[in-house]
């Protein structure tokens, strides 16, 4: 195989992981696939099959639609380690856990997406939508993504509704309209709450890690049971998660080109 031709192949089949991450949790069709990639069903289907041979994409048996693969939540979860944003906020997880015993976690922006890149578990062990490090929700469900999509500038935030917006439904018949609505909440109070909309018992608090000249390239935040939701919980834990930022935030470095590409950090070995 000549180098141009590896090339390509690796180009397309770069191509059509994005194509892919973009589907949800649904996965797409290979006529899906191919439509979206320009590729035709029969080169779609050839590089398809060899991705899913590698664990990069997954087809259940007798199914008909790909999804992304285990591996790339290994990759994603080893890529994030280094000296950027997963290790600047470990020691704020490990902090935030001793103090409160709740389950927190630090989610990046991915495309139209929010990733998990780090996590501890609290005293209570709590069912979250990401389900672990590297698992993903569309941006506009939970209060880890709220957090970021909040504070994004009003035309990303419009893009990225409109493209999340059949999606929603799949997260308990959540619209455009209602997170346009918790928007406008969070911008006000700083911080998102979820008070057990997603996932009965279970509620989730967060803020966001706002980049200087690039705005939230991540958030930070708790879970914990609906059962202990207060007024006083709410606003002891709001406290707790901006102290832990405002930590963090001075050692992101705002002349480091790749915090103004968020989707990237989940891609490189730095951030």
């Amino acid at each position: 195989m000549s180098d141009r031709l590896g090339t390509q192949l690796l180009d397309r089949a770069v191509a059509l992981l994005d194509v892919v991450a973009d589907g949800g949790s649904d996965g797409l069709s290979l006529k899906e696939i191919a439509e979206r990639s320009g590729l035709n069903t029969a080169t779609a289907h050839r590089i398809l099959t060899s991705l899913v041979g590698h664990r990069l994409l997954s087809r259940p048996a007798g199914g008909r639609r790909y999804r992304l693969g285990t591996k790339l939540m290994v990759f994603g979860a080893k890529a994030a380690v280094g000296p950027g944003l997963r290790s600047q906020c470990q020691p704020a997880l490990q902090r935030l856990r001793r103090r409160t015993g709740e389950m927190v976690a630090v989610m990046a922006r991915h495309n139209h997406d929010s990733v998990c890149i780090d996590r501890r578990d609290g005293d209570t062990v709590v069912q979250t939508l990401t389900g672990a490090i590297g698992g993903s929700v569309p941006l506009g469900v939970a209060s880890g993504s709220m957090a970021m999509l909040a504070f994004m500038p009003e035309d990303e935030r419009e893009f990225i509704l409109k493209a999340n917006g059949q999606r929603y439904g799949a997260y308990s018949g959540l619209t455009v309209e209602r997170v346009r609505e918790t928007i406008a909440e969070v911008r006000e109070t700083g911080y998102a709450l979820d008070p057990g909309e997603f996932l009965v018992g279970i509620a989730g608090i967060a803020v966001p890690i706002v980049a200087m000249e690039t705005g939230p390239v991540a958030s930070l935040g708790l879970t914990f049971l609906t059962a202990k939701l207060t007024p006083e919980l709410v606003a002891a834990y709001a406290a707790l998660l901006r102290e832990e930022v405002e930590l963090i935030e001075p050692l992101l470095n705002p002349l480091d080109t790749r915090l103004r590409s968020p989707d990237r950090i989940m891609a490189d070995g730095s951030r």
